[in-house]
């Protein structure tokens, strides 16, 4: 299809292209959508410095991130070593750093790590509310 076939609304629909410090190309639609790469450093310990994934998957890639943690086997010494509150508190801090998230959102997200942290059954506690609420999260729109 060219450009005068297309209709009107495709055709304006990424009309605010930009181009961020590290040369990808953003699209005003992809930042509403939560579309957009984000760069995040790893837990210490991890083989990588940094972890790339789009704003919209933040809340699931948090939440596989603390399962991963949850069923670690203690006798494994590769790779993080943190407790599952760490990990929670590691990404909220993370979400905070890279303004992925709104504000009231990243306060119910550290009231839910104080909790998480003190809570004696926390593999409850986070299938029950900590998993839900990372899979409520929306990506805060970029600009």
């Amino acid at each position: 299809m060219t450009e005068s076939t297309l209709p009107h609304s495709e055709k304006d629909g990424d009309s605010a292209i930009g181009v961020d410090t590290s040369g990808r190309m953003n699209y005003a639609s992809g930042a509403e959508s939560g579309h957009v790469e984000v760069v995040l450093p790893s837990l210490p310990g991890s083989p990588n410095g940094e972890e790339r994934l789009l704003a919209k998957d933040f809340g699931p890639h948090v939440a596989s991130r603390i399962e991963n943690s949850l069923n670690r086997q203690p006798y494994m010494r590769s790779g993080p070593q943190q407790t599952p509150a760490a990990t929670f508190r590691h990404y909220l801090a993370c979400a905070k750093g890279a303004n992925l998230i709104e504000p009231s959102a990243l306060k119910r997200g550290e009231t839910l790590a104080d909790e998480f942290s003190a809570e004696p059954e926390q593999a409850a506690f986070y299938s029950m509310v900590v998993r839900p609420w990372l899979h409520s999260l929306s990506p805060r729109r970029r600009t």
